[in-house]
């Protein structure tokens, strides 16, 4: 898996609704109605990962979930990326 370059990044970025870029990752934050619909998410997600072998950083705070992604071993984004965050933006949530 190769590192993308900035244009492909670019290229990709409108695709991947709702995900903020910070430097070599890209990051998004949802809200939940209770603590238990924030840990069912990332149950789902965990699923995704799992059929996937590839693993974001994922950070639960009480009613939020953090998900930051990025392909640790080649220190960027990738389009391993791009395709989880596809597949997790397909996940029902809550508001």
């Amino acid at each position: 898996m190769t590192k993308l370059s900035e244009a492909e990044i670019h290229e990709k970025l409108p695709d991947a609704k709702g995900w903020e870029r910070h430097g070599d990752m890209l990051v998004r934050t949802w809200q939940f109605s209770s603590f238990r619909r924030a840990i069912e998410f990332v149950n789902h997600v965990s699923a995704l990962i799992e059929k996937t072998d590839h693993y974001p950083d994922i950070h639960v705070s009480f009613r939020n979930v953090r998900v930051e992604m990025s392909t640790h071993d080649v220190g960027g984004l990738t389009e391993r990326d791009f395709a989880l965050i596809s597949q997790i933006n397909t996940l029902p949530t809550d508001r």
